[in-house]
This record gives structure tokens, sequence and C-alpha cells, in this order.
């Protein structure tokens, strides 16, 4: 399902009309509840996120504690969603490298996720875009893309 609300990413800014530093009522607002939440609690700062995943759009949204629960990262998993107009979600590797230097999103640093579990399971990590981009058998099949930090590990918050 695509909702046009939402359908545009903006690297460093949001999807659509969701924007990096929202908090979740307003993306509450927006698109209403989430199909599922999730909270993960990091064991060593004692600080958590909270994913709220909207599967019938294909996207997942994340909300960090440290900043006081704004939405932190965004994850796709359809190609409903496009960057520069591409919906990059089912492209291959040599695809999706193409892309990224066509649209100067920086330099890739590639790794290799592959497990027992999870064979054939890699990353390019675009750190200039803060994204990252992951493949399961040489296949984007999910983008997570973040808020811009500046030299102080300070969040770069969308006007």
């Amino acid at each position: 399902m695509v909702n046009h609300q939402i359908k545009d990413v903006k690297i460093g800014v949001g999807v659509g009309v969701i924007k990096f530093g929202m908090i979740k009522t307003e993306v509450l607002n927006i698109l209403g509840l989430p199909t599922e939440k999730d909270i993960e609690k990091d064991f060593e700062t004692g600080d958590a996120v909270e994913t709220w995943d909207y599967e019938n759009y294909g996207v997942a949204f994340s909300f960090d504690e440290e900043e006081s629960w704004r939405l932190e990262t965004i994850t796709i998993n359809s190609s409903n969603f496009e960057i520069n107009g591409v919906g990059l979600i089912g492209y291959g590797i040599q695809e999706v490298q193409d892309f990224i230097e066509e649209h100067a999103l920086g330099s890739m640093a590639f790794e290799d996720y592959s497990s027992t579990d999870h064979p054939n399971h890699e990353l390019i990590d675009v750190d200039q875009s803060n994204m990252f981009f992951w493949f399961t058998d040489e296949v984007l099949t999910e983008i997570q893309f973040g808020v811009q930090w500046d030299e102080d590990d300070n969040a770069l918050w969308p006007e």
C-alpha cells in the first residue's frame, strides 16, 4: 500500500511529511497506530529505542530515549519509497552502488553480516548520508537512514 504523504525519502530529513525529530504523537496523528511496537534497551547505557512498525506501508520508525524520544531512524523495506525518484528495494548490489555514486551519497563501506541463520547477508554503509543498505542474496531488502549529526555528536534536526 502506498501512502503518498510518506513516499519520498529525504536524506537527513525524513520520509514525506514525517521528519526526524518528531515525537511519537506527531507520527501517530499522521499514520495512526502502528502494526507492532518494540522496545530495545542498551544494556551498557540503559537507554532504550522504541520502534513502531507499519507493516502495511513497509516502514518502521525508531524513537530514541537518549534524544527525548524523538524520531531518529527510519527503516524502509518497500520499493514504494523513493530516493531521488527511484524505489531501490529489490535492486542488486551493483545497481545500488551505481546509484550511490551517481547521486553522490558518499563513500561506501562494505560489511558481511552472513551467519548460519542469515547466509548471504551484506551491508553497504554510507556514513556521510547516515544510510545502511541491507542485502540478502545480493538483493536490496532494507534501507535504514537517520538524522545527520555534527562533529560533536549533536543531532541536526530538520526544520
